[in-house]
């Protein structure tokens, strides 16, 4: 039986799009299905814009220890707008960057959600097509719990990078490495932190040296960390959120 394609791979994220790249190189015929930009959530929600995010946070304790070494006092402050503009403005350059590896691997990229009609057969949109190996690619994305009242108040961290203004005051619903994370680039841009723990200690299933060191280090940088038993409840005020 003849296939449109060799394979077929649904999901333009990193590991689709290696996948892809691959069996091309040794002659398959392949295609890749994305209903969002290429690079998936390390490129467009994870590695590249956090760690982006990451390096402008340690400035203002550069500008603070730079004082010990002779260096005048500085005022400078975050312009909170402009460092999203240029975070986003590199993560849709290698957005370029991949549709370039995919035309040069000769990989076609349809725009879409894919659908199985049949064990060799998907559905974009209005056109059907058909492969004799089907990958499946597609990632994952956070959720909100739905057993914490407010929780529609609440943003993700995709949601982060996107944010027009820089808050304020920020609570962080959970102290796994993300959480961990946001609260220190948060922090070291100027907002004031406080983490939300069920337990005694941030980064459950990391040593326990590194999970005592880490939270002693964040405490002393100024970010709260509160322990509650009970999901938290989000309220809406005339003054934002509590």
């Amino acid at each position: 039986m003849s296939y449109d394609y060799d394979l077929f791979v649904i999901g333009g994220g990193s590991g689709g799009i290696a996948s892809a790249r691959r069996a091309a190189e040794y002659g398959a015929k392949v295609g890749v299905a994305e209903f969002n930009t290429l690079g998936g959530t390390c490129v467009n929600r994870g590695c590249i814009p956090k760690k982006l995010m990451l390096y402008a946070s340690h400035f203002s304790a550069l500008y603070e220890d730079a004082q010990g070494y002779g260096w005048s006092p500085s005022n400078s402050t975050l312009d909170w707008p402009k460092m999203i503009k240029a975070v986003n403005q590199e993560v849709e350059r290698l957005n370029g960057v991949y549709q370039r590896m995919l035309d040069k691997a000769g990989v076609e990229l349809i725009h879409g959600y894919a659908k199985f009609l049949e064990p060799h057969t998907i559905e974009i949109g209005e056109r059907k097509i058909t492969a004799d190996k089907i990958l499946i690619a597609v990632g994952g994305y956070p959720v909100k719990p739905t057993e914490i009242p407010g929780i529609e108040h609440a943003i993700t961290s995709d949601d982060i990078f996107h944010l027009p203004e820089q808050p304020k005051q920020m609570v962080i619903i959970g102290c796994g490495y993300i959480g961990v994370e946001f609260a220190s680039i948060m922090q070291g841009l100027g907002s004031q932190v406080t983490l939300v723990s069920r337990r005694d200690l941030i980064l459950r299933g990391f040593d326990q040296d590194i999970r005592s060191g880490v939270q002693e280090g964040m405490q002393k940088h100024g970010i709260q960390i509160v322990k509650i038993i009970e999901p938290p409840v989000i309220e809406k005020t005339s003054e934002g959120f509590k």
